[in-house]
């Protein structure tokens, strides 16, 4: 039994203080993520597709384009015609039509914001897994490196008689789990840290710490500021607009063309001048453009709808998760820190109430609920960073 105590003691203590709470901290969150965002090559496109957006939604506003002819006649003396047209909508037109423009401009830059802020959660995804990935490979790497001590102290054993084969095999398979862990893990940290890399323009960036979120008021009051500052709730209640002003041109194009212009006729030495003005009947082009114009403003009406009443219950949802898990991660992390489990299982050893296999079992579920412990604290910061995101 001694031997078997003398086991499990140096497992233990290569494993005490295995778990920690991680202390350093990003001084200005939203300041990272703006800087780390600004680097991205995700953002630099989205800047480009803004500028052509924009540059193309001020294109097609200017009247028709004028047309010049010119006739030429080969008979036996000398005859040709010379004729300028120009064509006009009605000033009302011109001027929907720029509505919808600046409308559309609007629009564009709400999408654009949109783009940002989908970028800087791209940026805080990869550092909070990237955080999250570190934590776990200290576990893991301290569990198997202990494992490992055990592993062989049981080998030793089963060599002198004071341990049994299932014991080994017991341990073993432990380890192989902490290995199979770890492994995970490691492979997730190199999958965020190239992620953050990239966003990143090419550079590194190592984890500092989970940042802290704190937010005051009540749910509604922090629902209405993330509605306030939501660019696709507002995408979508100006695509409304559009939608209404869209409905008014196509009742308007209904009204005839206005075209001007001028000839002149040379016969000879002989010339001949003459003004044009005429209108277009607008008899078939615009056949059933206002019954569309009015389902298109019923559509973007109703989906302005939904995406108001999904966004509200998204964000009370979000408040309600990082309230919650906020809640139970200080309770779970001032238990944890006064937690004596170890000390408890090394008092039953020695008291002969535990074997050192039931010891190490016992120890690897106290593993398993640290190893919780810190998926709590990572399902706390992403709660924390979805909300933050919201109201920048």
């Amino acid at each position: 039994m001694k031997k078997k105590r003398h086991i499990f003691l140096t497992l233990w203590l290569a494993t005490t203080g295995a778990i920690g709470i991680a202390t350093a901290q990003t001084a200005d969150y939203a300041a990272f993520l703006r800087e780390v965002a600004a680097r991205s090559p995700q953002l630099a496109a989205a800047e480009k597709e803004h500028t052509a957006s924009v540059r193309q939604l001020r294109t097609g506003l200017a009247p028709d384009d004028p047309s010049v002819a010119l006739e030429y006649y080969f008979v036996g003396e000398t005859r040709y015609e010379l004729a300028f047209e120009q064509a006009f909508d009605f000033p009302t037109v011109y001027h929907q039509r720029n509505k919808i423009s600046k409308l559309g401009i609007s629009k564009a830059e709400q999408e654009h914001r949109t783009a940002q802020r989908a970028v800087m959660g791209e940026v805080s995804d990869a550092y909070l897994r990237l955080v999250y990935a570190t934590e776990r490979i200290e576990i893991f790497s301290r569990r198997r490196d202990a494992l490992r001590q055990a592993v062989e102290l049981y080998r030793k054993g089963i060599e002198n008689g004071s341990t049994t084969l299932i014991e080994l095999r017991n341990a073993g398979m432990l380890l192989t789990e902490a290995a199979d862990n770890l492994a995970v893990a490691e492979a997730e940290h190199a999958e965020a840290a190239l992620a953050l890399a990239q966003l990143n323009g090419g550079t590194a960036i190592a984890a500092q710490g989970y940042p802290t979120f704190a937010f005051s008021g009540t749910r509604d009051e922090f629902v209405q500021a993330a509605l306030a500052a939501d660019y696709e709730l507002e995408a979508a209640a100006i695509d409304t607009l559009i939608a209404r002003r869209t409905l008014k041109l196509s009742r308007q194009a209904w009204l005839p063309k206005l075209t001007v212009g001028y000839k002149v006729e040379i016969e000879g030495h002989k010339g001949t001048n003459a003004l044009l003005a005429g209108i277009s009947l607008p008899l078939w082009q615009n056949i059933g453009s206002t019954r569309a114009a009015k389902a298109a403003r019923d559509a973007a009406e109703a989906r302005h709808e939904a995406v108001a009443t999904q966004a509200e219950a998204r964000l009370k949802a979000l408040y309600e998760r990082f309230r919650i898990l906020s809640s139970t991660l200080a309770t779970r992390q001032t238990a944890h820190a006064s937690d004596n489990y170890p000390q408890l299982i090394e008092k039953a050893i020695k008291g002969g109430e535990l074997t050192a296999i039931d010891a190490l079992l016992a120890l690897s579920e106290w593993y398993a609920l640290s190893d919780n412990l810190t998926t709590l604290k990572y399902e706390v910061a992403q709660a924390g960073a979805a909300m933050a995101l919201c109201l920048l």
